[in-house]
């Protein structure tokens, strides 16, 4: 017996829940996967009637509305990343162009069920304007966003360059709130910042080249190896290369990467979904032009994810690089997007978690992040001033005027200065 002969006297009837419960009968020979999807099905049916049916405000009881609303609960309650996709949301990952909207040019995520600034992109509009990691949004253009899901309130911070948008902020650090007016850009940024040699006097002499890795995009790894040409003619030796503070992006960027410190074909990351081994992917290093012999190492925090995680843990296990920092975000699922097969006009969609990415040796993750080999942490306050000293309109403003402490690039210094002692005193035995 099909679904719609299931579904038929309910939907015609229109009849009280415990009535149609006591009348219909399950198939004799279904399977528990059969009646499970049986009682599902029908209990949706019974719930969505007696809300048409009796609901005080009839105009929200549109059958395609309910429909959404209730697949939304169903998608958001899985995961922070699956979400249904209704034709508006679907038509739109279907036609953005990347990197061609307006917008704030920052990465926003849910902690604690609130809108949170994950991080700013360097250059952006909120950068600019001083927004940090950790930042709550609470009201975009004066209307409070608790009732929207992340989508929805993304979809507000966007739109056409040039107009603005009013946020209202919090910041739990500080405790205080405060509004902000942002014009909205066409996000364009360069993912890599600050490349250069580190000064003598924290290096005691020693040519360490720094680069800091804002995003993985299209261009990051073609950059990155501007900077390296520029760090070489420099003099640098050896490298730090900083992943705090990055919220990922594009797993092949991410890959890219990668390859220039491993041989071509060496397993760099790996998807594995629901079906274990069966549904596995690999991503392997590509054959590059470059190669990089210098002792490295990454720092990473609690803000690097995705795939600056995969890059961190890729060079850690293949030991191509010391990590310091803090254990990192931990996100490493894999979100697709597909159309649902069914008679529905306008189309929907949804984004479905469906595996989580694993590093070299195995290692998942998501929900683990990447361990430091060696723990070095940030108080507040420095994490503050580190972030100010970076923002040129806080600079200019007279804001950001404490000292930097940063413990973590002293570590990695550390590490680089006795790697080369060791690689000048084994030399003559080689």
């Amino acid at each position: 017996m099909s679904l719609r002969h299931f579904l038929a006297p309910t939907l015609a009837g229109g009849m009280m829940v415990s009535v149609l419960f006591a009348q219909e009968t399950k198939p004799k020979t279904a399977s528990k996967e059969e009646e499970g999807r049986y009682r599902s099905a029908l209990l949706f049916a019974n719930v969505v009637e007696l809300i048409r049916d009796d609901y005080l405000q009839p105009e929200k009881t549109d059958y395609d509305q309910l429909t959404y609303s209730a697949l939304r609960g169903l998608l958001s309650s899985l995961d922070p990343h699956s979400q249904f996709l209704d034709p508006e949301n679907y038509a739109m990952i279907r036609t953005e162009t990347e990197g061609q909207f307006g917008g704030l040019g920052i990465s926003v995520g849910m902690v604690d069920n609130q809108l949170t600034v994950n991080v700013p992109i360097q250059g952006g509009p909120a950068f600019r304007a001083g927004l940090m990691p950790g930042d709550r949004i609470f009201k975009i253009d004066g209307k409070g966003i608790q009732k929207l899901t992340m989508t929805e309130a993304i979809r507000k911070l966007r739109g056409r360059p040039g107009s603005t948008v009013t946020l209202t902020l919090f910041r739990p650090t500080e405790g205080r709130t405060w509004e902000v007016p942002l014009v909205r850009e066409v996000i364009q940024v360069p993912t890599l910042a600050d490349v250069g040699l580190l000064p003598a006097g924290l290096t005691g002499g020693e040519k360490i080249g720094y680069l800091r890795i804002t995003q993985f995009g299209e261009k990051t790894a073609a950059e990155f190896d501007q900077a390296m040409d520029r760090l070489g003619k420099e003099g640098a030796v050896a490298l730090v290369m900083d992943l705090r503070d990055n919220p990922g992006g594009l797993v092949d960027s991410a890959v890219e990467l990668v390859s220039r410190f491993v041989p071509p074909r060496t397993l760099v990351t790996a998807t594995v979904g629901r079906q274990g081994a069966a549904a596995r992917s690999e991503y392997l290093a590509e054959g590059t032009a470059r190669r990089v012999q210098w002792p490295t190492v990454v720092l990473v925090n609690g803000n690097s994810a995705s795939a600056a995680e995969i890059v961190a843990g890729a060079l850690q296990d293949l030991g191509r690089a010391v990590v310091v920092g803090e254990l990192t975000f931990g996100k490493g699922s894999v979100q697709t997007v597909q159309a649902i097969s069914a008679p529905v006009t306008p189309a929907v969609g949804v984004r479905l978690t469906t595996a989580h990415y694993t590093t070299p040796s195995g290692r998942k993750i998501h929900g683990v992040g990447i361990q430091p080999d060696i723990t070095a942490r940030m108080t507040s306050a420095e994490e503050k001033a580190l972030y100010e000293s970076r923002s040129p309109g806080l600079r200019k403003s007279g804001q950001a005027t404490a000292e930097v402490v940063d413990e973590p690039l002293e570590r990695a210094v550390d590490v680089l200065r006795g790697w080369k002692v060791v690689a000048r005193r084994t030399a003559p035995a080689r």
